[in-house]
């Protein structure tokens, strides 16, 4: 797993409550996380190979600036439900392991 998205992961760990309790600090961590999600994905093409297609298919598209992706995720909410997806996808599949 790459660093990046080791980080995505500990750093998730510290707003895994926003939508019980969200704050602007919070909505900043998530907004700064999927950024690097994004990054992450279209910067290590070989890392693409280790995740299901639906997160390939959203930063795929999503960088590509497809209208509709982009409409989707100005959504703090779906936002955060991707990034909630990804870290639970690699804790159960052993990718990722809590420090």
């Amino acid at each position: 797993m790459q660093q990046c998205l080791e980080y995505i992961c500990r750093e998730f760990e510290k707003v895994k409550d926003y939508l019980h309790a969200p704050t602007p600090a919070k909505e900043l961590i998530i907004n700064n996380l999927f950024a690097n999600f994004m990054d992450c994905f279209s910067e290590y093409p070989f890392e693409k190979k280790r995740y299901p297609k639906e997160f390939l298919h959203s930063a795929n598209l999503y960088n590509a600036g497809d209208v509709v992706m982009l409409k989707r995720f100005e959504d703090i909410g779906m936002r955060y439900l991707l990034l909630s997806d990804f870290y639970d996808y690699v804790k159960i599949t052993h990718l990722y392991h809590k420090v």
